[in-house]
């Protein structure tokens, strides 16, 4: 970096020139290095099926290092396509908490996802910051993820969800991130990433105790494929769950842009969705822009802009005093200002309320949910 300050004292265009070379090199450098890294002590793409373990460290590069906004939004997105199926919809419109609480609704999904994935970069920007090992709060993280799995499974237990739709949006939270990754970020992701991915949600799969998950990523692809052609459907209810969703994006944008953030929605639906949506293709040139902006966004990074030094996590490090977790920062108006406590999330008509034995989709709450129960009551 002495390089770059020494060229450009000499206030001439072309030590400018080598000056700004010189940065783009350095970044594109330090960009490469964390997944160079990784590839050289992972050699073996497929580890992280067989080592749980090493699947969270590289998880944790890929979500919370390396591409922490768009795979935010790659989630958020593969939320979203699962609502272009009517059995899915018509869930979420009878229950209202679309049409009532949109916002809370979001929220409280997203927290109840980080609770159970940020554990392990929660412990490494601990230790960064802190300069050591807290072995408590290590185990207290492992246990947010049970709770949070635990609340999950309560909440979905009220509703007679369809395994195979249980299924499909598994299915895109594991392949949604790498194809957004891969069309937008600053780099392409790997088959070590795609595989540490694969490898946890089918962890988290196997809690909620979905069945007959394909045992492998590409077996998983065409399953969901063939989901997809057959049942996202056109429905009144996916337009409903569709446009309050919209609507809640576009809040954080000015008025007057909105008609343009609808089209922007759409270009980066494809034909089928669109249909399921009822939503009208954009205008010719809204889909090159869009990309092309999106595409501008990642040489910028690229080039530009030095990696994190620190893992970007969303959920707290540790509870307050008063046992809740207050989120590091609120993406649209605060939900929770004061911190939420992990079981307490979800429909407000299950505050408080502790896991039951009896859930319609099957699935059965965990040791340490029934444990809790059995406390509780």
């Amino acid at each position: 970096m002495s390089f770059i300050l020494n060229a450009l004292q000499r206030h001439s265009p072309i030590n400018y020139g080598i000056a700004l070379v010189a940065y783009m090199a350095v970044v594109r450098f330090f960009r490469y290095r964390r997944i160079n890294a990784l590839l050289k002590k992972y050699p073996d793409p497929t580890l992280p099926l067989r080592n749980l373990t090493v699947a969270k460290e590289i998880f944790s590069t890929f979500n919370d290092y390396e591409f922490p906004y768009l795979n935010v939004v790659s989630l958020e997105f593969a939320l979203f396509k699962t609502y272009a199926i009517p059995s899915i919809s018509k869930i979420l419109a009878a229950s209202r908490e679309f049409n009532n609480s949109c916002l809370k609704r979001t929220d409280d999904t997203v927290f109840i996802l980080l609770e159970m994935n940020e554990g392990f970069s929660r412990n490494l920007k601990r230790t960064m910051v802190e300069g050591k090992v807290d072995a408590d709060e290590v185990l207290n993280d492992e246990k947010r993820a049970e709770i949070a799995i635990d609340r999950l499974n309560y909440i979905h237990g009220h509703y007679a969800i369809k395994q195979e739709d249980y299924l499909y949006t598994l299915a895109l939270f594991m392949l949604e991130p790498p194809s957004f990754i891969d069309q937008f970020e600053w780099r392409k992701s790997t088959e070590l990433e795609q595989n540490a991915l694969f490898a946890l949600w089918t962890e988290q799969g196997k809690a909620m105790n979905i069945q007959n998950i394909p045992e492998t990523k590409e077996e998983m692809e065409a399953w969901a494929e063939e989901y997809e052609s057959k049942y996202a459907v056109h429905a009144p209810t996916n337009g409903i769950i569709a446009d309050a969703t919209i609507a809640l994006l576009l809040s954080l944008a000015p008025s007057f842009t909105h008609g343009f953030g609808v089209q922007a929605v759409s270009a980066l639906l494809t034909p089928r969705l669109r249909a399921a949506f009822n939503i009208p293709p954009p205008p010719r040139g809204v889909t090159t822009l869009v990309r092309a902006t999106i595409r501008a966004r990642a040489l910028f990074i690229r080039y530009f802009m030095l990696p994190r030094r620190l893992p970007h996590v969303r959920t707290a490090l540790r509870a307050n005093n008063e046992s809740k977790y207050v989120p590091s920062y609120h993406k649209y108006k605060p939900v929770y200002p004061d911190g939420y406590r992990i079981e307490d999330l979800g429909p407000t008509k299950y505050l408080g309320k502790c896991p039951v034995s009896f859930h319609p989709s099957g699935i059965t709450p965990s040791s340490s949910a029934k444990d809790a129960e059995t406390k509780a009551l």
